[in-house]
């Protein structure tokens, strides 16, 4: 189905999805909630910019939208003081509508801002008129009255210092006074006195007006005029009807404004919030720096992430060489750029660098006493530790800010995170209480945003908690404040957590206790002391479990619970019954009057998933403790300056700053103390300012990228002349082969010039002589060496061996990232090893087509060396000197194609050279089609390519590491099948608003062998929060070998707070080969066809399907449905139900059972039978069908016991057994089941090849014969030869053409057409000779035994587009099985890039295929070779 020109965004500058109106509508409503304006604005505007412009061409919807869009964008433009363009969308709005009350609520609260209280005050009444019902029309008449009633006149024209200007209220008082009438004076008791004196507290000035002024923006001029008030005896006198009233109102105003500045100084950059003091002979710098951060500020605002975090590092360079004698404020300014750094590594997603920036941030503030900075800082951390799911860690920095945080509105917003903290570890009764403490502060502040979060967190826990009528009473006021906020997202959003909550009512969920699965825990307490309990005899310590499917309850810790006795707090090990938390999270000690207790930890084997953890303390127990938290073992934070000991030992707790997973422990286990002393030169300059680091290349193992950071003299490392030593421990590299040295070259003085380095470990003393410089400006210009044991390195500039007597020409292709900020302006060199020798360091400088910029983004490079014959390339070193202002670089791949001998070798990248990104490195060693990441081998690119080789006694050679075509035996093929095979998995996310989720997803890959079920991709190997927005994502795993990858299932659980999920594609890599998935659409079950499980096919992009409605087609006929629910607890299924159905003639797809013939209300309950009638293309015999559901709704499983369809015209009936959950919580956890005529799912063979030679037949109940009938049906092309177990051999021969580029390193596949059967995508995988098929010019046979074709009828080639040279030029095709010999020929490309662009061919024998263009005009015959996956005729 098309959409309309107006429901789709057509931006020509994003290649992600297209996003409709309303998606962009609901991303602007977040960002609202979320306090981010500008990024609100942006979605509103696209959202407009959807709309047709011309009101003539505008439908009423149209027009509608319109109006919400500009009062919404109005509204954003209110909250960042844009008050002017505020108004001018209020007022567009109401150019089509005067009487569009939204319009005129926004168009009133923009004049109330812009000071124009009774313009506001009339239009307050205008809105009232019209909607007497709506009571923000009367707030904003009070606040307008309110306003006007204690205005005293244009600040710029009274001049409050002269009395007289304003005796008036003084005199009005007494004239009020005389003309009242007088009241007789009684006795009135002490105690009946009300005393009517206002109290006057004293305000202060601003302690810095720069500073509240850039805060308060245009408020700040209110802040001075109500001070000015406050301090005006004549306006404000003592006692007085009028001075009282004026007074406090003032006073409440200053109040007012001094909280939300308090709350927003935590917001804005700390150099507003403490103007730098600069020195008179300092003006320079520190007019530079203030411009420096504010530029930075601006370009983190409008989200340019990777500018801001460049210009600050050089702002950091800057800062450091300032003279802090000159420039006083020159470490807070670090602590700031610190803080910079901080939050754009956060929003670049280097979770690991913006912990360091933010520590070193808190570290700074904690040394000086500096709440606001600390303040600053743990807030800062806690985000990090929260957007990268480490919970544990953000509640224990969230709680430390709990006493710095003063506002009532920064406590609000501090409880309701803590409290989302809680929830995800499973605490929700800690969640719950949380979330009330956070609505109590956002009431006492009057912030309804922060009262409707706060309300939904309570809610949510409430409903986990199995409180589902307190859960209904909650979401009910949260329903009420969000209309009152007019926040349609999350009115839709609380209407459908609110029906679930209603169900579980319904079903009596809220009366019967919870059916929870239990499970035995060991229970292991470590601890040397016992507890000191009080004097209460009501003193215990119980214990409580929590994971992600909640708490376990509270275990004692007695051996027996019956034992008076109480629990003595000595180390023991329990075996205790509880609920099933599952996955743990945390634990938690609920201890009564216990007065110490200097517990090391608790470790918990959970015999449920065979899975042992260790919890330990993030606070010492103590006779305040009522329940404290122990995390994971490396969760625990470490604080700067942190007195708080562990009362037992007197050390610090163990901690763990790092993201980043530890070493495997057989790695581990070992530690060696390693001593490397570095020498560096005495000539002027020699020292260096850079970071060093070492990598050990040993025989065992290998140490990379140690930083040689703290000399053990205390000095300053690497000066002029100086010998340094640095000790650390690390696992035992055994033999050392080499070393690698090198710097980041950063600070003022990067060039280094080294004497010597010497290593010692285990009692040996390895020697590398250096003598040279590693400097950008100097020599080769290198920065990066790798050294061997007493041989002193050559000084290489770029290479120039072109005159050597076997120079050859290689033509070298380099393509820079499509992506921003990926070019780079450094010179780049190119090194290569081969088998017979090596050439080093050709700069690629000059390209083949004179390009005057190289390796932009986005850019592919070709440049031709004319260098030594290396013989067969085994490794390449690409690296830059990181020279020039931009030297970062991501590389994506480079091609060497060596001209005369027509080889090429290709090596993906896919990564930065960057000093300042992920490991640093501006230097990478490539093997052929392997990433660096797939590198294992720690050897240098020399001792690969110089490995020496033996011969076997048939002269064929072994021993080379890098020969991709060993021959392995039999025995060692069996061995291996036995093997868990790896596997990565790329997942590729869209880059449109919105298409990042957090729900969990799940892959299964589906095989002719074997099949893995929902394999959750978790952990994603760069350490960052996976399917975020345009990122790419790799996961590995080991598991069965699945054999020929048919097709993968994805999905996700529909979990989290945005769990609709954009996917571009997903990439299988295993055993060598690539299996590319397109996908390019939503998995939301609020877009498209609402599905959030796809079954994709191998290269084949899905259709997105909605719910088929094909009942006008030519052919319509009518079948019945029944679908039988077992009669069993909760077998019946809230969710959505459709059924696709599959025969010899066509198909018809995903018709939805909505509808039954019964009209029954309440579908798919457990035990019913539901008839339903589908008016739907005739689909012939129908060979298979699919039954799924979209896991919408609470009680989304579904136990189904049968389908049956009957065919109405031709009276026959097909019945299907089921018998099985379709739940994604259950059993292989399938929503979506394929089924054949009478077999059950478990008795259909998954994993098939689509060449099977029998069918199910279907039954059919009639009451006459006939020629039709089902049980008589055969299909010809399935029909077996009269001996089906008799084999057939063929042999097939491929011959490639001799052209440039002709090879191709792609799956090839062969599907045979006979008159009796048919052969499937056959994989030409291993050719006769052993050696790599379809090479430039080769002839290649594979041979294999199958079921007899019959006569030979057409053939399909085709190929899977993998790998960087995918593109093949076959000559022809040749087929020899029962002494005959068919050829077919070919003489075209199979590429995506050339002529047709197609890459599968059906071929006639001895018919030369037409190459056809691409214009979408092939035949039915061409379209229908992938059209029906479970069409298994020829």
């Amino acid at each position: 189905m098309v959409k309309k020109d107006d429901e789709i965004s057509v931006s020509s500058e994003t290649k992600g999805p297209l996003k409709s109106f309303q998606a962009l509508m609901g991303e602007g409503e977040k960002f609202s909630r979320d306090k981010l304006y500008i990024k609100a604005i942006q979605s509103y505007t696209e959202a407009l910019d959807l709309l047709p412009q011309d009101d003539d061409k505008s439908t009423a919807k149209d027009i509608n939208d319109r109006l919400n869009g500009l009062v919404a964008r109005s509204a954003c433009y209110l909250k960042i003081g844009k008050n002017n363009l505020a108004l001018q969308d209020a007022e567009e709005s109401l150019k089509s509508n005067k009487e569009f009350t939204r319009g005129l609520y926004q168009k009133a609260e923009a004049l109330y801002a812009m000071g124009e209280f009774e313009l506001a005050l009339m239009f307050y009444h205008r809105g009232k008129k019209l909607r007497s019902d709506l009571r923000e029309f009367q707030l904003g008449i009070n606040k307008a009255q309110e306003a006007i009633d204690n205005s005293v006149g244009d600040p710029n024209r009274v001049k409050l210092e002269a009395s007289g200007d304003l005796s008036i209220f003084y005199k009005n008082d007494e004239e009020d006074a005389k003309k009242k009438k007088k009241q007789p004076i009684g006795y009135v008791r002490a105690s009946q006195r009300k005393d009517t004196t206002v109290q006057r507290k004293p305000h202060p000035p601003p302690a810095n007006p720069k500073t509240t002024k850039q805060l308060l923006g245009d408020l700040y001029e209110d802040r001075v005029f109500l001070d000015k008030i406050i301090n005006n005896t004549t306006v404000t006198k003592a006692n007085t009807k009028s001075g009282d009233a004026i007074y406090q109102l003032a006073s409440d105003g200053i109040d007012y404004l001094d909280g939300r500045t308090h709350f927003w100084r935590q917001q804005e950059p700390l150099y507003a919030r403490k103007s730098l003091k600069k020195a008179d002979n300092d003006d320079e710098n520190y007019a530079y720096v203030q411009r420096e951060l504010e530029a930075i500020d601006e370009l983190q605002n409008t989200d340019q992430f990777v500018d801001a975090r460049r210009r600050a590092h050089r702002l950091l360079e800057f800062c450091e060489r300032l003279d802090e004698r000159k420039f006083s404020e020159k470490q807070p300014v670090i602590a700031d750029i610190h803080s910079r750094l901080g939050n754009a590594y956060l929003e670049l997603g280097d979770y690991n660098k913006a912990l360091d920036y933010h520590f070193r941030d808190l570290t700074y503030a904690t040394s000086k006493n500096d709440n606001d900075r600390s303040s600053r800082a743990l807030d800062n951390l806690g985000r990090v530790y929260a957007r990268s799911g480490q919970f544990a860690q953000a509640i224990q920095v969230w709680e430390r800010k709990i006493p710095l945080a003063n506002s009532s509105l920064e406590k609000a917003w501090l409880f309701h995170e803590i409290g989302q903290c809680h929830f995800g570890l499973g605490d929700y009764e800690r969640a719950k209480r949380y979330g009330e403490r956070s609505y109590v502060e956002a009431v006492a502040v009057n912030d309804p945003v922060w009262q409707l979060n706060a309300k939904v967190l309570v809610a949510h826990s409430q409903a986990k908690l199995r409180q589902y009528r307190e859960a209904e009473q909650t979401f009910e006021e949260a329903l009420a404040l969000a209309r009152d906020q007019h926040d349609m997202a999350a009115e839709r959003a609380i209407e459908r957590a609110l029906k679930d909550v209603r169900d579980q009512i319904a079903k009596g969920a809220a009366d019967s206790p919870p059916d929870r699965a239990e499970t035995t825990y060991d229970i292991k307490v470590t601890s040397d002391e016992s507890i000191e309990y009080g004097d209460d005899d009501q003193s215990s310590v119980k214990l409580t479990v929590f994971g992600d499917n909640g708490s376990s309850g509270l275990i004692d810790l007695r051996g027996n619970e019956n034992d008076p006795k109480k629990y003595d707090g000595l180390s023991t090990t329990l075996k205790k019954k509880a609920f099933d938390a599952g996955k743990l999270t945390k634990l938690a000690l609920t201890c009564s009057k216990i007065e110490s207790w200097p517990l090391d930890s608790i470790e918990i084997t959970d015999s449920k998933r065979k899975t042992k953890q260790k919890f330990l303390l993030a606070e010492s127990i103590d006779s305040m403790t009522s329940v404290i938290d122990l995390y994971p073992e490396g969760s625990i934070v470490e604080f700067p300056f942190d007195t708080r000991k562990d009362k037992k030992k007197g050390k610090s707790k163990t901690t763990q700053r790092q993201l980043s997973a530890p070493r495997p422990a057989s790695q581990s286990s070992k530690k060696v103390q390693y001593t490397v002393t570095t020498k560096t030169g005495s000539a002027f300059g020699s020292g260096t300012d850079a970071n060093v680091f070492i990598t050990l290349n040993g025989n065992k193992q290998r140490i990379a990228r140690q930083q040689l950071q703290k000399s053990e003299s205390g000095r300053n490392p690497f000066e002029k002349g100086s010998k340094d030593d640095f000790k650390f421990e690390d696992v035992d590299v055994g033999q050392l082969k080499t070393i690698v040295i090198e710097h980041d070259n950063s600070g003022t003085a990067s060039g280094w010039y080294l004497d010597a380095v010497e290593v010692k470990y285990n009692g040996n003393t390895v020697k590398f002589p250096v003598g040279r410089w590693l400097d950008t400006d100097e020599g080769d210009k290198r920065i990066s060496l790798e050294l061997e044991p007493n041989k002193k390195p050559t000084s290489k500039t770029s290479t120039d061996d072109s005159n050597a007597p076997n120079a050859v020409d290689y033509e070298v292709t380099v393509k820079t990232a499509d992506k921003r900020g990926a070019g780079t302006d450094a010179n780049v060199f190119l090194s290569m090893f081969g088998d017979k020798t090596k050439t080093e360091r050709h700069e690629l400088k000059e390209t083949m087509d004179r390009t005057l910029n190289r390796f932009e983004s986005g850019a592919t490079d070709r440049f031709k060396i004319h260098a030594p014959d290396v013989g067969k390339i085994k490794t390449i070193r690409i690296e830059h000197d990181a020279t020039g202002l931009g030297a970062g670089w991501y590389a994506d791949s480079i091609e060497i194609h060596h001209v005369s001998r027509n080889e090429t070798y290709k090596f993906p990248v896919d990564r930065w050279l960057d000093a300042g990104e992920g490991d640093k490195r501006i230097s990478l060693d490539l093997e052929p089609d392997k990433k660096p990441g797939q590198l294992k081998d720690s050897k240098s690119p020399d001792t690969l390519a110089y490995q020496k080789t033996t011969k076997d006694p048939k002269g064929s050679e072994v021993g080379s590491t890098t020969d991709a075509n060993k021959k392995t035996t039999k025995a060692e093929e069996q061995s291996a099948s036995n093997k868990p095979t790896q596997y990565l998995i790329n997942v590729k996310t869209g880059s449109a608003l919105g298409s990042g989720t957090d729900a969990n997803v799940f892959i299964t890959l589906n095989g002719d062998k074997q099949r893995i079920v929902r394999q959750q991709l978790q952990k994603s190997e760069s350490g960052r929060n996976p399917f975020e927005k345009g990122s790419k994502d790799d996961f590995k795993f080991e598991d069965v070998d699945v054999g020929q990858l048919k097709s993968i299932v994805l999905e996700h659980d529909n979990t989290g707070m945005a769990s609709g999920w954009f996917c571009d594609s997903v990439e299988v890599k295993y055993n060598g080969n690539t299996v590319k998935f397109p996908v390019g659409r939503w998995l939301d079950t609020d877009e498209g066809d609402k599905r959030i499980s796809l079954e994709l096919e191998p290269n084949k992009k899905p259709v997105a399907n909605i719910s088929t409605d094909d009942s006008n087609a030519a052919n319509a006929v009518d079948y019945e449905v029944t679908v039988k629910t077992a009669k069993k607890k909760g077998a019946g299924t809230d969710a959505n139900v459709y059924l696709g159905m599959f025969g010899d003639k066509t198909k018809t797809e995903r018709h939805q059972l909505k509808e039954s013939i019964e009209r029954s209300r309440n579908l798919f309950e457990s035990g019913a039978t539901n008839r339903f009638k589908i008016h739907a293309p005739d689909v012939g015999k129908i060979k298979t069908i699919r039954i799924e559901h979209d896991g919408t709704g609470i009680g989304s499983g579904w136990y189904a016991d049968s389908i049956e369809i009957r065919h109405i015209s031709r009276n026959e009936t097909y019945t299907f057994s089921i018998d099985r959950w379709l739940d994604s919580g259950e059993g292989d956890k399938r929503i979506s089941l394929d089924l054949d005529p009478d077999s059950k799912p478990t008795q259909s063979n998954e994993s098939s090849t689509t060449n099977a030679s029998t069918t199910q037949k279907p039954t059919k109940e009639v009451s006459n014969a006939s020629k039709n009938e089902p049980t008589q049906a055969t299909t010809t092309a399935n029909q077996p030869s009269s001996d089906a177990n008799k084999k057939t051999k063929y042999t097939v021969v491929t011959k490639t053409g001799s052209k440039i580029g002709s090879g191709t390193d792609a799956n090839v596949y062969l599907t045979l057409n006979g008159d009796k059967n048919k052969i499937v995508r056959l994989h030409l995988a291993k050719a006769e000779a052993g050696s790599d098929p379809f090479e430039n010019n080769a002839r290649d046979e594979f041979i294999f035994d199958h079921i007899d074709v019959g006569q030979l009828k057409t053939i399909i080639i085709e190929h899977d587009g993998t790998g960087m040279g995918s593109g093949w030029y076959c000559d022809y095709v040749e087929v020899n099985y029962n002494n005959n010999t068919i050829k077919f020929p070919v003489e075209r490309w199979l590429d995506v890039n050339e002529g047709d662009k197609r890459i599968s061919l059906e071929l006639e024998p001895n018919k030369k295929p037409a190459a056809k263009m691409a214009s979408g005009e092939n035949t039915d015959e061409e379209k229908v070779q992938h059209d029906n996956f479970f069409d298994n005729e020829g």
